[in-house]
């Protein structure tokens, strides 16, 4: 699976922002710095899109986003 394709099914999961309760897809979500996803009204400035997030980690070594064929 390609990077793109890791990122897009990642994104795809569902958070609770821990401030309004509210779930979303993490791929329009904010990460703070203890590691919880905020939503856009409930963000800070000190807070990073899921879209920088994901393109500074591996993907390729969370075992939930491995192919099933391996």
């Amino acid at each position: 699976m390609d990077v793109e394709a890791l990122r897009a099914k990642f994104g795809k999961r569902i958070q609770r922002c821990p401030s309004c309760y509210v779930a979303y897809y993490i791929k329009d979500m904010w990460l703070a710095e203890d590691g919880s996803f905020f939503c856009e009204h409930c963000k800070s400035d000190e807070m990073f899109h899921f879209d920088d997030f994901s393109r500074a980690i591996d993907l390729s070594q969370l075992p939930s986003l491995k192919d099933d064929d391996a």
